[in-house]
């Protein structure tokens, strides 16, 4: 019986910002290292270990932004 050979494939995690093909925002996926530059370029995509850097300085900054609206003036 014949084994197959396994070649190493580096594969780079990327979730995505927008729908792309059959992925939609938020869903993570595998890619070869020129098809993630090409993702993050287009910023179709960012890296999965960028993406909850990404996501906590949106929400810092929405907080920030947050002003006083409808509050009772003194």
């Amino acid at each position: 019986m014949a084994t197959a050979k396994k070649t190493k494939r580096e594969l780079v995690s990327m979730t995505f910002r927008k729908p792309w093909g059959r992925y939609t925002k938020g869903d993570r996926a595998g890619f070869e290292p020129d098809r993630a530059k090409q993702l993050e370029e287009r910023k179709l995509a960012v890296r999965s270990a960028q993406a909850k850097d990404v996501e906590q300085s949106a929400e810092t900054k929405q907080a920030s932004t947050k002003g006083t609206e409808g509050a009772d003036k003194t």
